[in-house]
C-alpha cells in the first residue's frame, strides 16, 4: 500500500473534474488510510475525520454534498495511486523482521520528479509506522545523490556506501531502540603459500608500494577477496595476478582475526596452501624453470626462497603472532611433502596429524533457498 501523493480530482470523468478540482484539498492518502484504521466507528464519525480542515475548497462542504461514502473514498485512493504512483511497488519489499527495503538503483525517478519522490517518501513513512514496520532501508545510486538531503531530513542515517551506492537506515518505532544490523563490518584477505614440488622452496614476492615494500620485505602472495569471491578463489586468482603461475587451492593452514584496520574495520587473513597446476608437470619432469610473470603495477620481485629464510626475516621473528602463523605453515609445508606411504602420528583423538590442519573447501546446496555456500571443514569429513 504506496501513498505516494496526493489526491488530485474524486473521478476521472470530466463532469467530476469541472466539478471540483481537488477534492481533499491538502488532505492525503494516509490521513485516509489513517481512517479506515478507525473502522470500528459509526459512518458519520468516519466521514468527520477524513472531512477537509477549515479553510480548503469551500465548494467541497460535506459528505453529503459530495455523495461519497468514506469506504468508497479509500478505494478510490487506492485506484489512483496505482496508476500514478511516483515509486512502482516492485521497489519496495517487505523483509520477514517487518523491514521495508526500497531501491532506486533502477526506478524511473529522474531530475524532475524530486520533489514529488520526497513528498510521496515522507507519506509512505507515516504509513509504514501505521502498518507497524520497523526499519526502512533505502539504496540510492550515484546519478540520484541529490536525494540524499531530503532523505537524511527524514530522519535516515548513513548506513554504508560502496562504489555507486549509499544505503541509509531508519528505525521506525519510537519506544525502542534501533536494532537494526551495522553495515559491513570484515574485510576479507587470503595469503598463498606455494612450495615447488622438487625444491620444497616457498614462492615469495615483493612489493613496489606500500608499507612490505618500505621494508623491503619478501612475503607470500597476498590480497582481498573481491564481493561474491570464495577464499578458494581469491587465492588462485591473487596468484595468477601476482606471479602468472596457474596454481590450485589446496586447503586452509589457519586464519587470523585483526580489527581496528582500514576505516577502522575488522580483517580476517586467511592462510591457504595452494599447488602449482598440472600444466607445470612436463616442465617439472624435464628439470626445466617454472617461468614467473611478476606483476607489472605490484610486484618487483617473485622467486623461490627457503621457508627458513623467509621465517628469519626480522619483522617475523619480532612478531609472535606471525611466529606461530609460519610455524603452522611449516607444519603444513612438511605434511606436504610427505611421501603417500608414510603413516602420519595418530593423535589421541584418532587424526593424523597430517589431516588434523587440513580445512577444505566444499561447495553444497543450501537446500532451503536456491544456490550454494562453501563450507570449510576438516578434509576428513
Amino acid at each position: 500500500m504506496l501513498p505516494f501523493q496526493f489526491l488530485r480530482n474524486v473521478s476521472r470523468s470530466p463532469t467530476a473534474a469541472t466539478r471540483t478540482t481537488r477534492i481533499l484539498g491538502g488532505t492525503c492518502l494516509a490521513s485516509l488510510l489513517a481512517c479506515e484504521a478507525h473502522s470500528s466507528n459509526s459512518g458519520a464519525d468516519r466521514a468527520a475525520k477524513c472531512s477537509p480542515s477549515p479553510g480548503h475548497d469551500d465548494r467541497v462542504k460535506s459528505k453529503t454534498e459530495l455523495e461519497i461514502e468514506p469506504e468508497k473514498l479509500i478505494d478510490f485512493a487506492r485506484e489512483e495511486l496505482a496508476h500514478e504512483t511516483i515509486i512502482p511497488a516492485e521497489y519496495v519489499k517487505v523483509d520477514t523482521y517487518n523491514g521495508v527495503f526500497f531501491a532506486n538503483e533502477e526506478s524511473p525517478i529522474d531530475e524532475l520528479k524530486i520533489k514529488q519522490f520526497a513528498e510521496a517518501f515522507e507519506l509512505s513513512l507515516e504509513q509504514w509506522k501505521v502498518e507497524k514496520r520497523r526499519g526502512v532501508w533505502i539504496t540510492v545510486n550515484t546519478q540520484l545523490a541529490c536525494l540524499v538531503p531530503l532523505i537524511t531530513e527524514l530522519g535516515f542515517d548513513f548506513q554504508f556506501a560502496e562504489k555507486g551506492k549509499l544505503v541509509l537506515t531508519r528505525w521506525l518505532p519510537d519506544d525502542s531502540e534501533s536494532r537494526l544490523p551495522l553495515g559491513p563490518t570484515h574485510q576479507v584477505g587470503i595469503g598463498a603459500l606455494v612450495l615447488h614440488p622438487v625444491t620444497g622452496k616457498m614462492l615469495v614476492v615483493q612489493e613496489k608500494t606500500g608499507p612490505a615494500a618500505a621494508r623491503k620485505l619478501w612475503k607470500m602472495p597476498t590480497g582481498l577477496t573481491d564481493p561474491g569471491e570464495d577464499i578458494a578463489e581469491a587465492a588462485v586468482r591473487e596468484l595468477k595476478e601476482e606471479t602468472g603461475l596457474d596454481c590450485v587451492f589446496d586447503h586452509i593452514i589457519c586464519f587470523r582475526q585483526a580489527h581496528g584496520g582500514l576505516f577502522n574495520k575488522s580483517d580476517m587473513f586467511f592462510v591457504c596452501l595452494c599447488r602449482l597446476g598440472p600444466s607445470y608437470d612436463k616442465v617439472i619432469q624435464d628439470g626445466g624453470e617454472i617461468e614467473m610473470i611478476p606483476q607489472e603495477a605490484e610486484i618487483a620481485d617473485a622467486k623461490w626462497v627457503e621457508m627458513t629464510d623467509y621465517f628469519n626475516q626480522d619483522l617475523w621473528l619480532a612478531s609472535p603472532l606471525y611466529r606461530k602463523m609460519n610455524e603452522a605453515m611449516l607444519n603444513a609445508a612438511t605434511h606436504h611433502h610427505q611421501p603417500d606411504n608414510n603413516q602420519s602420528k595418530v593423535t589421541e583423538n584418532g587424526d593424523s596429524s597430517k589431516d588434523s590442519t587440513k580445512l577444505v573447501g566444499q561447495k553444497l546446496d543450501v537446500g532451503f533457498r536456491p544456490g550454494q555456500n562453501t563450507l570449510y571443514v576438516n578434509s576428513k569429513l
